[in-house]
Parts: C-alpha cells; structure tokens; sequence
C-alpha cells in the first residue's frame, strides 16, 4: 500500500517532473585523439565531453544539472543531478558518419508538490533516485563546417527509491523503456576547435503504465570545444 501511495504522490504537474532526460551527447568524432567538451543550457545546465580512444572507438562521460523554481510559486520547484558514461564505436565514410555508444548513469530528482497521501493534502518534497541504461545509435552528416545528427536512443530508467520526510521506500516495479531520439547540429569555426551545438529531443514511452512523470520535449544549445585528432580533409559545402 505505501508503494501504491508513493508513486501516486511522485505523479507530480508537467512543470516538476520526477524524470528528466538528459540531453543526447553524440560525439561525430572524425579521428582518434579526439577530445571535445561541451556546455549546454536546456532544461538545465549540460556538461558534455568525449574521447577517441582510436580511429573507430571512443568513450564519454556526461553531467546534467536543473535548479528550477517557479516564480510566481516557490514551493513548486525541480531539483535533478544526473551523470552517466558510455563506450562507443564510430566509423566515417566521405561526408557521412555512424555511431553507436552504450551506457549507464544515476540520477537523483526532487520536486515539491502537493499529494494525496495517507488521506490527507499536503505539500511535501518527493525525491526519486533512479539508474538508466541507454544503447544511441546515431548518423549523420560530418563536413568541416556543419555536422549533423539523428541519435534515436533507447533508454531504460529503472527507479530504486522514492522518499519524502515521511516515508521511503524501495520500488518493486519493473524497469520501463523509452524512446528519446533528438536531432543535433553543429557549426564548426575556429579551424574546427569551437562548435556551436543546439538539438530537440522528445521522450516518448515504449512501456506500458510508466508510473512516474518525466519532461516529454527538450531543447538546449550551447558552446564547446575540440582538441587533438585533426580532422580529415573533406569536401567542403
């Protein structure tokens, strides 16, 4: 029963979802010795970075981060801290690319709210702390001056714990799957060490009965750069 009443009180408004994607990381990486770092604002504040190991594997590590008050109601707010990592493949050919990584983060969500909970209204603060597993293929195009890409990635967000400052409990429900794919550019400058990056991303469920709330669009754009691992000659637009 107190499972039962928890995941009702974690069905917080669209505004303080529980779940909050991160935004997709697709690296492009044209050559080994790469390294590129990025900085996004979105739903939150994204830390983005990857490594070519060599010239078809590479690595990369990922931080999100969402402090997020409504300002006509402080009480209705998001807290969200997430980091993941992944190891990937990645192959180029002329003007094209593909990849595809694998992964695993943590995430831990706090949002306030009121709930129906052991029969009574009231505000409390509900926090979700959840593992996630992903498989993102991704394909493109990889030019010197603009690179694209669409990373149909495939989530699964498994919940361990729900609390508030009454109760916590461990979560007996299986893991559900979801379908993120988002569209991703770059503009390249600085002979190819700076980029500016945006993308648009959606959550769409691929699991029955997905008992918690989770933000379904997501748009962010940001600056970053790339060291090492020249980039090979191509065509030019």
């Amino acid at each position: 029963m107190a499972r039962i009443l928890m995941f009702t009180l974690l069905a917080v408004s669209a505004c303080a979802p529980v779940y909050v994607p991160n935004v997709r990381n697709s690296p492009m990486f044209t050559k080994g010795g790469e390294f590129q770092a990025s900085i996004q604002l979105g739903n939150g504040i994204e830390g983005q970075s990857a490594f070519a190991i060599t010239d078809h594997f590479g690595v990369m590590a990922n931080y999100s981060y969402i402090n997020a008050t409504d300002l006509e109601n402080e009480d209705n707010y998001l807290r969200h801290k997430f980091f993941e990592g992944a190891l990937g493949y990645f192959a180029n050919k002329d003007n094209s690319f593909f990849e595809v990584f694998a992964g695993y983060g943590r995430g831990t969500a706090t949002t306030y709210e009121s709930y129906d909970f052991f029969g009574t209204r009231d505000a409390d603060a509900a926090t979700g702390r959840y593992h996630r597993y992903f498989l993102q293929p991704a394909f493109g195009v990889n030019k010197d001056e603009v690179q694209f890409s669409f990373a149909p990635r495939i989530s699964m967000v498994d919940f361990y714990e729900f609390s508030t400052e009454l109760l916590r409990t461990a979560v007996e429900e299986e893991p559900k799957f979801l379908f993120v794919p988002a569209v991703i550019g770059r503009i390249n400058f600085a002979n190819n060490h700076m980029f500016a990056t945006f993308q648009a991303g959606a959550s769409l469920a691929m699991s029955e009965n997905i008992y918690f709330d989770r933000r379904k669009f997501q748009l962010a754009a940001g600056l970053g750069f790339r060291l090492g691992g020249a980039r090979k000659l191509v065509s030019r637009l």
